[in-house]
């Protein structure tokens, strides 16, 4: 049940509070990756604080209990791309009718002066269709950054075949010339048409949708895409740490590698640096690369894919997370809930985080696949449980200063949306 519109007498009373109404749009409806948990967290939360909120989604999954049941959740019935389906997808990828359709619809039956829209997930389901139907309502949208595909046609502003980061823009005749996707040269022009469509409603040079970033490491990557740079906004994810006590990191003794195993992350780099350095590995995640690398080193453990709680058991015997990825981290949730919990994480220089773990003293920074260098600080991690011991009081005492608590996040976003809807106490007075 969607909630009504506000009547005229209280859009027009001075007397009664603006009525703020939360509208937030995702692809997915379920927990469907780090986008779309964040979504639903943000939903969740906003309910619970007494706002009115609707989820409006690309599917209609069966409710799986991920949103409260006092938010209002409205689903398009869409399919998300299909491999499978290459026409379907050229078409409904660049431009979804139906998506725009059903916002459009939305907005004209349900908003008001005080409704704040933020977009979370668009590019698996919605398309850039959904920007259309939102520029009427720009100045109170909200989109969030999860990746670059705002400023970036591959979401990354890397080259997936070099293994390298790029320069280019999207603007450039070198953008639209480099074969720059994981995929494909055509799924990369494809990529160029959709960043196109997307320009037409949601172009960073002249837009008034407002852009939330989760590090302050992002922001010149949007600036040189010609964001201004007051409708950029740094909002860090927010964090739960794997336990509250400090995990006494220097009284164990492997090294835990946690993620995707494919080659981008890192996890070849990981494994030769171990054996180098003669320590426990360990690694934790599924991918391309699992059946690969346990045959290379059948004297590793290799779990596969863990929920959050096992991670979390797994992290109790770490004596340091590695994280040595090829290319750029948008923020490194697993780090700093690595070291929030007491274990130090040793991070590729090309992280959004790396420069914050050095700050703190609560982790170490490596050059992108250097096998040796990496070597050497792993073992140097392995004999100095005074190094790791610091590292480990410094990341669980200060974990706060690079990411926000889930009750921080909540209050940042709160405070945010009050003054995009006009609330009084967020209108300044001259």
């Amino acid at each position: 049940m969607t909630h009504p519109p506000a009547t005229p007498d209280t859009l027009s009373d001075p007397a009664m509070p603006h009525p703020l109404r939360l509208v937030v749009l995702n692809d997915f409806s379920s927990a469907k990756g780090g986008a779309s948990s964040l979504a639903i967290a943000n939903a969740n939360l906003m309910a619970s604080m007494g706002v009115p909120v609707t989820f409006l989604c690309g599917d209609h999954r069966p409710d799986d209990g991920a949103l409260n049941a006092d938010v209002s959740r409205i689903g398009l019935d869409g399919a998300a791309i299909d491999p499978a389906r290459p026409l379907n997808n050229a078409i409904n990828g660049l431009y979804n009718a139906a998506a725009q359709r059903f916002l459009a619809d939305w907005i004209g039956a349900h908003d008001t002066p005080h409704t704040v829209y933020h977009l979370h997930g668009w590019s698996k389901i919605f398309s850039p269709s959904i920007f259309r139907a939102l520029a009427r309502v720009s100045s109170r949208t909200l989109v969030h950054a999860h990746d670059y595909f705002p400023a970036c046609p591959n979401g990354a502003f890397i080259n997936y075949p070099q293994m390298k980061e790029c320069e280019l823009l999207p603007t450039q005749v070198g953008c639209l010339l480099s074969h720059c996707d994981q995929r494909s040269y055509p799924q990369k022009l494809w990529r160029v048409a959709r960043h196109q469509v997307k320009n037409h409603w949601f172009n960073l040079k002249d837009s008034s949708f407002r852009i939330a970033l989760p590090h302050e490491a992002m922001r010149p990557y949007f600036l040189r895409s010609g964001s201004l740079d007051h409708t950029v906004l740094t909002i860090p994810n927010p964090v739960v740490p794997f336990t509250t006590d400090r995990i006494p990191a220097e009284a164990n003794a492997e090294f835990l590698f946690i993620g995707r195993l494919v080659p981008e992350k890192g996890v070849d780099t990981f494994l030769a640096a171990a054996q180098r350095a003669r320590v426990k590995a360990k690694v934790i995640g599924a991918g391309p690369l699992l059946d690969p690398l346990k045959a290379q080193y059948p004297d590793v453990e290799f779990t596969g894919w863990q929920d959050r709680d096992t991670i979390g058991a797994h992290l109790r015997h770490a004596r340091a997370v590695i994280m040595p990825s090829r290319l750029r981290e948008t923020f490194g949730l697993v780090a700093i809930e690595s070291i929030a919990s007491g274990i130090p994480v040793v991070v590729s220089t090309s992280s959004a985080v790396a420069a914050d773990l050095v700050r703190m003293n609560a982790g170490m920074t490596v050059s992108p696949d250097n096998v040796e260098q990496l070597g050497q600080l792993m073992g140097q991690l392995n004999t100095s449980d005074t190094l790791v011991r610091t590292m480990s009081d410094n990341g669980h005492a200060h974990w706060r200063q690079v990411a926000n608590t889930t009750d921080s996040w909540a209050g940042a976003l709160r405070s945010l949306y009050g003054a995009m809807a006009g609330e009084p106490s967020h209108i300044r007075t001259h």
